[in-house]
């Protein structure tokens, strides 16, 4: 028996707006560059998105931003996404679901009121920007490092880890052992959030170009194995080096800054936009 077509296939939802990405999908793998386009579409939330982001389990692990992400704008392999591109995109699913306002709270720097604040979100969607299409920082050992964002998968390891160590050490503080068998704790937990970050830190390194000299030529190393046992090794000061330009690239994409004036002392200050999912669809409802 033939399949009876859906009459109300028509009335599915549509794309709200269009966005461009910051990254373009330079950063990402083959699979993830076909999924965008020079615009992106974003369709609002479902019910289902909506429960969906209530569970703060999966919330917390990255999977039910990943769902969304895939139900409102198509794209497949979402982790592969630059942590850069993923801020926009809440940003233009939550402006296509709920409007274009946006409910902060924001601390006065000089009275300590707490404001509540509405936010327009198009104007910031307007201040996208495209990154570059590569990164680099020369260190002092004259080695030319070439660094990407941090992609979304990343950034969730990174915040799940954070997670369960503060909660580790939480437990910790209020366990009967005694002080050795907490310190012993204490180092192990320490030295598995190091190694992750150093782990992260290296995903981050697309490739090292080592400088010609009158004995060799130039360069290039790309295998991940190398790179992760050099980012090891290195001094502080070289890996401070390419974690600050990390953390000016991830900031990149979209303004974040927004003016306040606090309602109490009249007090006119600037207060950072933060992606946080837990809080940011919550309002809309």
């Amino acid at each position: 028996m033939a399949k009876t077509a859906n009459p109300l296939k028509g009335y599915l939802r549509s794309p709200k707006l269009y966005i461009t990405l910051p990254s373009g999908g330079k950063f990402s793998n083959i699979q993830s560059i076909s999924d965008i386009s020079a615009e992106l579409p974003i369709c609002a939330l479902t019910s289902m998105d909506e429960t969906i982001l209530r569970n703060p389990d999966a919330l917390l692990n990255g999977e039910s931003l990943v769902k969304v992400i895939q139900s409102c704008t198509g794209i497949k392999d979402v982790y592969e996404l630059t942590s850069n591109d993923v801020d926009v995109i809440l940003l233009a699913i939550r402006y296509a679901t709920y409007g274009n306002d946006l409910g902060i709270v924001a601390a006065c720097p000089e009275c300590s009121n707490v404001n509540d604040v509405t936010v327009n979100i198009e104007p910031i969607l307007e201040t996208v920007n495209e990154l570059e299409d590569s990164y680099d920082v020369t260190l002092e050992s004259g080695l030319q490092c070439f660094i990407k964002p941090y992609t979304f998968r990343d950034s969730q390891r990174a915040a799940l880890a954070a997670f369960r160590e503060t909660s580790e050490l939480n437990n910790l503080i209020n366990d009967n052992a005694d002080d050795l068998a907490k310190l012993a704790t204490f180092n192990k937990s320490f030295i598995a959030m190091a190694e992750l970050n150093i782990e992260i830190l290296s995903s981050a390194v697309i490739k090292v170009i080592i400088p010609a000299t009158d004995e060799d030529e130039e360069q290039e190393v790309k295998n991940h194995k190398h790179i992760l046992e050099w980012i090891k090794g290195i001094n502080k000061s070289e890996a401070d080096m390419i974690i600050n330009e990390l953390n000016t690239i991830n900031d990149l994409g979209v303004t974040r800054e927004t003016t306040v004036t606090c309602e109490k002392c009249a007090h006119e200050y600037e207060t950072r936009l933060e992606f946080n999912p837990s809080t940011f669809f919550e309002t809309g409802s």
